[in-house]
């Protein structure tokens, strides 16, 4: 930020046209998915930065322009849009947040409020491979964020909630909600201490593969913390942290009576640390070791395992910029759990984890993710699924007002000492067309499939998604 600073005080023009600020902007924006800590608040900070120094009469026009391009740029960051996990895959569309209006400055504080409305129709709400029920749902999802701008350390915090109901099946109505506030300490100019915490209640999903066939869906509460610090050797950078996280579900009414989820109810805890060599800003190698221990309330669970489990991952990799449009990062390790049940086997298997984004035209920007790792299960038998996940984004400018993407994830679930193994679909389809800098609709079609070694799991859905939003 304080080179974009100094790069619009050398040249204002840079700000001057909506043509000269979007580029702008695409560059400022470029580095952002390397950065330690939430990405959102850089992109909006780079809109607001650029958008000031624009002549008054341009403001509005430069705002729009630049507002539209680090929007490409939130779609296409894996971190903001994270790769889809299996107890997600049926859910509604969701939709990147949007780098809309400016805010309301708040004394030293920025408020930025949004909310998006939609109706869709999916034509299996259960995600049975039959007998498929067909409903038409709407949704509300209100957002307000809040950024510090401050010279030195930082603060965002964010709060949101998403309604759903159905117009026939009352019963699959959900309220989710979460909220989160990160904070940045800048000891000096080598050393930045990361502090987080966040909580939320959602619903798993139907087509989850530990979904219980509950008459409403399964709530589950998670509450997350973490601490770090991120210092600077010379042309070393040294990442340290650990974090605590705390999942509880809820029991849920099923035709024989009440079914119990508290015995999935758990702490996770990770320690890492992270060695990186920024000699090159081209190609920034790295190693990194996580720690991650798991530990169940009820031990054994309802089925008699004990789920406890302690494991690790030791990954080398490297940040690269091939050039100004192509850059990314990736890694290739190992990753290991063993678990207190003696009958589970030692899970040792290869990690990977990469996303690379290319920006492929002024108009065009994709993104392409891959990422294993080892999940948690309630199959009886089975200590835990390996999961592969690979997909991609492609953002397209169709005219200065509308936008349209294509996005679709294929991803492989295998099951530990269990014959199941589930492979998996999620390919969608939308434009974005843009009424003013504030307001937008939008419309998605949604496929996804599952299909399984256990046939009883298998299942396809169409879903049609309409949206109305606003981001201020």
């Amino acid at each position: 930020m304080d080179s974009l600073a100094s790069i619009l005080a050398a040249d204002p023009s840079l700000a001057a046209t909506p043509e000269a600020a979007a580029t702008l902007a695409r560059a400022a924006a470029s580095p952002v998915p390397d950065f330690v800590g939430a990405n959102l608040p850089v992109y909006l900070e780079i809109s607001s930065m650029i958008t000031a120094a624009a002549p008054p009469a341009q403001r509005d026009a430069v705002h729009q322009a630049v507002s539209r391009e680090l929007t490409r740029f939130v779609a296409t960051d894996v971190r903001i849009m994270p790769p889809l996990q299996p107890e997600t895959i049926g859910n509604a569309p969701r939709q990147a947040p949007e780098v809309g209006g400016p805010g309301f400055k708040v004394g030293s504080f920025t408020v930025y409020p949004e909310v998006q409305a939609g109706l869709f129709y999916d034509n299996n709400i259960y995600d049975t491979r039959t007998g498929k029920v067909a409903d038409k749902v709407g949704s509300i999802s209100p957002r307000i964020a809040l950024k510090s701008n401050w010279d030195r350390n930082a603060l965002y915090a964010e709060a949101g909630t998403d309604l759903t109901g159905y117009l026939t099946k009352g019963s699959e109505n959900t309220v989710d909600w979460h909220a989160l506030v990160e904070g940045r300490i800048d000891v000096d100019r080598n050393t930045r201490v990361l502090l987080g915490a966040s909580t939320l209640m959602e619903h798993e999903d139907r087509a989850s593969p530990d979904a219980v066939e509950g008459l409403t869906p399964t709530p589950y509460w998670e509450q997350n913390g973490y601490a770090g610090v991120v210092h600077r050797f010379g042309d070393f950078s040294v990442r340290a942290g650990g974090a605590v996280e705390r999942i509880t579900f809820g029991n849920v009414e099923a035709t024989h009576g009440s079914i119990n989820n508290h015995d999935r109810d758990r702490n996770r805890y990770t320690f890492g640390v992270s060695v990186r060599d920024d000699a090159q800003p081209g190609f920034r190698p790295f190693v990194e070791f996580l720690e991650d221990l798991r530990r169940y309330d009820h031990s054994p669970d309802d089925f008699g395992y004990r789920r406890n489990s302690d494991g690790y991952r030791a990954s080398i990799g490297a940040l690269f910029r091939i050039s100004p449009a192509l850059s990314g990062e990736a890694s290739v390790g190992v990753m290991a759990r063993n678990y207190t049940d003696p009958r589970f086997k030692t899970i040792t298997t290869p990690a990977a984890d990469a996303n690379i984004r290319w920006q492929a035209a002024d108009n065009t920007a994709a993104v392409v993710f891959l990422d294993r790792s080892i999940e948690e299960t309630t199959l009886s038998g089975s200590s835990a699924y390996i999961y592969t996940v690979t997909g991609g984004r492609v953002e397209q400018t169709l005219s200065p007002d509308l936008t349209g993407f294509v996005r679709a994830a294929f991803a492989h679930s295998e099951f530990q000492q269990s014959s199941r193994w589930d492979n998996e679909a999620d390919m969608s389809v939308g434009v974005r067309y843009y009424l003013t800098s504030l307001f937008y609709i939008g419309a998605d079609y949604r496929y996804t499939q599952r299909v399984s070694g256990d046939s009883t799991v298998n299942f396809s859905r169409h879903q049609a998604y309409l949206m109305l939003g606003t981001a201020f």
